[in-house]
């Protein structure tokens, strides 16, 4: 295949792209499979031993890469002392996310998730997995029931391709030692995947705009931070 010139044939390719994403075909109001369930198989697989990344992609390859997402944004919201967590996931999401626009662009197949080698054999132990599992899986259930297929007209074409480039874009900020700003970014993430597995444009829509805000506000303090520091220095005798 060759690849598509950039800009026009890239823009036409995105706007003609069926609204298919890598989400489950479903009709028109019907409630995909549980999510949780699927969450639920990962943790019985590690209940006797670690499982590495890799494995956690292959066993949601049934459904798509962006359950890999979804899980990959929960874990992010897990404290993890001593384990650069938000690096690790935020990593993976933006190899994740940037393989699937690309082979969006390219008119391939974007479901299956491809996993960087030295990442993919990251393990977590059965210990962290059950208990993340445990307290992420009721919540998530309950979260599940708020989702449903509507304005899926956003899911598609462009739409999923700018549903994917904010993903990576709160995947770098998440994967960023910044203090308390982790969070926000992995809970954008987390709605943005939600919704797209679920057909939920609006769930898609609150994860881009959550992930705006995040954005602005370290953004700004950022550069507050800058003009304080080179303000001090002004000051200070060389």
């Amino acid at each position: 295949m060759i690849p598509p010139q950039f800009p026009g044939q890239v823009a036409d390719m995105i706007m003609q792209s069926p609204a298919t994403s890598s989400a489950p075909n479903n009709a028109a109001g019907q409630r995909p499979a549980s999510i949780a369930r699927d969450l639920a198989k990962l943790r019985r697989l590690g209940r006797d031993r670690p499982v590495t990344l890799a494995e956690a992609a292959e066993l949601f390859a049934e459904r798509s890469a962006l359950l890999l997402l979804l899980f990959l944004g929960l874990l992010g919201l897990m404290p993890s002392p001593g384990l650069p967590l938000g690096f690790l996931t935020g990593s993976l999401i933006v190899a994740i996310a940037g393989g699937m626009l690309l082979a969006l662009l390219l008119r391939r197949d974007h479901g299956q998730a491809l996993l960087p080698g030295m990442l993919a054999r990251r393990e977590l132990s059965s210990g962290f997995l059950d208990r993340f599992l445990r307290y992420t899986i009721p919540r998530l259930r309950w979260v599940e029931r708020h989702f449903r297929p509507r304005l899926t007209w956003m899911l598609g074409g462009l739409g999923l391709a700018l549903a994917l480039l904010g993903i990576m874009i709160q995947a770098i900020g998440l994967a960023l030692p910044i203090p308390f700003a982790n969070a926000p970014f992995a809970v954008g993430i987390i709605l943005i995947a939600l919704g797209l597995l679920t057909r939920d444009g609006l769930g898609v829509l609150a994860g881009q705009t959550l992930g705006l805000i995040s954005t602005g506000i370290c953004v700004g303090l950022g550069l507050a931070a800058w003009r304080a520091g080179t303000g001090i220095a002004d000051l200070l005798p060389w």
